[in-house]
């Protein structure tokens, strides 16, 4: 769990969380909504509330980019559906976040999902077997929480992580080994 929490704060010091999440919440809402709402109607309850409850896109996906057009994150899903007034329910639902650093780069992976809306962020979670996974480790639960207005996520049930390098989550580099004299 420690190495779970230690994970979560290295991706909240880089700051991807938050804006790939932001990124991918209005993507989806987008996505959902097929346009793009009126400059002084800004926020996810607007976007949401032009979506009828029931509303099912099928085989989504959302890219999202920064200022300079360097693609900050893409969602597919097999299934979007708006279920009610305050939730979007997906399933497949892979979420790709790229960083300038493509070592840093972080894939999520969830079998289904609800995304819970509320004014000054949202929830999403998943009761199924879930997995977010970069090139230096992998961590995979029974179920995945993260609230985006905190930018704080848990994951839980019977939870494994692998760690690939951990010189990389401690900040250490892998220094190279001097080499020995030969006679």
């Amino acid at each position: 769990m420690a190495l779970f929490a230690t994970s979560l704060e290295l991706l909240q010091r880089r700051r991807l969380a938050l804006s790939v999440t932001l990124g991918v919440l209005v993507g989806l809402a987008m996505f959902a909504l097929g346009e793009q709402p009126a400059a002084d109607d800004s926020g996810m309850g607007a976007f949401l509330k032009m979506v009828p409850p029931g509303a099912v896109n099928k085989g989504a996906v959302i890219p999202s980019f920064d200022a300079s057009g360097r693609r900050t994150s893409l969602i597919t899903a097999d299934v979007v559906r708006r279920v009610d007034d305050e939730r979007l329910y997906a399933e497949k639902l892979v979420v790709q976040m790229f960083n300038a650093d493509p070592g840093k780069d972080l894939r999520i992976d969830l079998k289904t999902a609800f995304y819970q809306m509320a004014a000054s962020g949202g929830v999403l979670r998943s009761t199924e077997r879930s997995r977010v996974s970069r090139p230096d480790f992998e961590i995979e639960g029974d179920g995945l929480i993260f609230d985006t207005a905190k930018n704080q996520g848990r994951m839980t049930g019977n939870i494994r992580m692998v760690i690939f390098d951990s010189g990389s989550l401690s900040g250490e580099g892998t220094s190279p080994s001097k080499p020995r004299p030969t006679k």
